[in-house]
């Protein structure tokens, strides 16, 4: 009977084992990636452009600009600068032709994702080319529909996106909580506003201060009533999903007291290819999560990514330093 114990635990064993594989994948595998945005904010609005790849060893490492003070992130991403791109307001039927960004335009990601554009700086590095194309003229107005085109290699892209109208914040509010014995205390940032009703609408929320940014997170209206009454904006899906709110900051005797918060509007294709790619997250590699899957696009043609369009409520705001 121990001989058989023992021989089923061998054989366990070598079933658990694993080995690695060279998926060799191929350079004419990899597939156009794209990462686009459009709001009612002031352009230009920007377009990037990269190839899939084959590398898993993806290099995320911050890296010093040392010809500025800037540090940028590196994601060895392969950038595609030969692409024509054409932007559409189906409403107006004015179009627009991206030309790639002028040398010393480039972006940094403050998430670790590297999908929502939320925070740019200019950095006067000329050998940065990252994939990026701007738009000149175009303007973005919520109500309208707009067409993504996009050339390369021989290869139409296409996509359509409606720009959903985003209600107004009345007010924002922080909500100081204190954390349990040996934990920190925290701020919960609150948004106040009319949820129009009769509709389905969908959300994703940006936060930030001085010294931390919020990753971004999408909600849908299902559950809100007609006027929202303190929405906590981390209630979202978001890939730190396990943080509940804002560190209490302090370092010494300063306190980083700016904040903003900004309400994007998202289509219903949105919602859902943030959503999946966010949820991809809290999969942790074990025997009961789902296998990793391309997260829905609105791009045709087999082409990676999304093309949004956003109306965008900001909201400026300081935390009172008396409390």
């Amino acid at each position: 009977m121990r001989i058989r114990s023992i021989a089923f635990i061998l054989l366990t064993v070598s079933y658990s084992c694993t080995k690695e594989y060279d998926l060799q994948l191929k350079s004419n595998d990899l597939k156009l990636v794209v990462d686009a945005t459009i709001t009612n904010q002031s352009g230009p609005y920007y377009v990037r452009l990269t190839k899939s790849s084959a590398d898993f060893n993806i290099d995320t490492s911050v890296r010093p600009d040392y010809d500025t003070t800037y540090l940028y992130s590196f994601d060895r991403a392969i950038p595609v600068k030969d692409a024509e791109i054409y932007i559409t307001d189906n409403n107006t039927s004015f179009t627009d032709t991206l030309a790639p960004c002028s040398a010393g335009k480039w972006f940094h990601y403050n998430d670790s994702i590297h999908n929502v554009d939320y925070s740019r700086y200019e950095i006067p590095q000329k050998t940065i080319h990252t994939g990026y194309y701007e738009t000149s003229k175009l303007k973005g107005i919520a109500g309208h529909t707009y067409s993504l085109t996009i050339k390369w290699q021989n290869k139409e892209y296409h996509a359509t996106s409606y720009m959903p109208p985003v209600p107004p914040l009345d007010s924002v509010n922080l909500d100081f909580t204190e954390g349990a014995v040996g934990k920190s205390d925290y701020l919960i940032p609150l948004i106040y506003f009319k949820e129009p009703q009769n509709e389905r609408n969908y959300y994703l929320f940006i936060t930030q201060n001085a010294a931390y940014t919020w990753p971004y997170s999408v909600l849908s209206d299902e559950y809100l009533n007609d006027y929202v009454n303190g929405l906590d904006v981390c209630k979202g899906v978001s890939p730190y999903y396990w943080r509940t709110a804002y560190p209490q900051l302090i370092m010494a005797d300063f306190m980083f007291n700016d904040y903003f918060i900004e309400m994007h509007s998202i289509t219903k294709e949105a919602y859902d290819y943030y959503k999946a790619l966010l949820q991809q997250f809290k999969t942790d590699g074990g025997g009961y999560s789902p296998s990793p899957a391309s997260p829905p696009t609105n791009l045709d043609n087999g082409a990676l990514g999304f093309f949004r369009t956003s109306a965008v409520e900001r909201v400026d705001f300081k935390q009172d330093r008396s409390e």
